[in-house]
């Protein structure tokens, strides 16, 4: 989950959604790969932004085979470019929802945004 110090978490336009096109930024880890380091990877892929990922924020088994991790992450360079994932960025308040939010992804912004450690002083 990338935020901006102000309370706001960024989010996607996924191509490949139609009826919940926005999401939070992520992606599938390799095999043997760091978890952290796949997430730093799929957001320079899909957006071509560099980011700083930092602590976990939640765990969840999905299914047997699919666990998903949340991290909390910032960016630090690189400028927004469209790919064939994703087509647009934004930063939202929480409780100001685009149209077509992936409802899981509201109750993880919904519990974590606020969060004081994920604000700047």
């Amino acid at each position: 989950m990338i935020d901006d110090g102000d309370g706001r978490v960024l989010v996607a336009r996924h191509t490949y959604r139609r009826r919940t096109p926005w999401a939070l930024l992520g992606g599938w880890v390799r095999r043997g790969e760091d978890p952290a380091d796949a997430l730093v990877r799929e957001i320079r892929e899909e957006t071509a932004l560099e980011a700083d990922v930092g602590a976990p924020l939640a765990i969840r088994m999905e299914s047997p085979m699919h666990l998903t991790l949340v991290y909390h992450a910032r960016l630090r360079g690189g400028a927004f470019r469209p790919s064939a994932e994703v087509s647009e960025i934004r930063y939202i308040e929480p409780g100001i929802w685009p149209e077509g939010l992936r409802d899981d992804h509201r109750a993880l912004i919904e519990a974590f945004a606020r969060r004081p450690a994920l604000r700047r002083a």
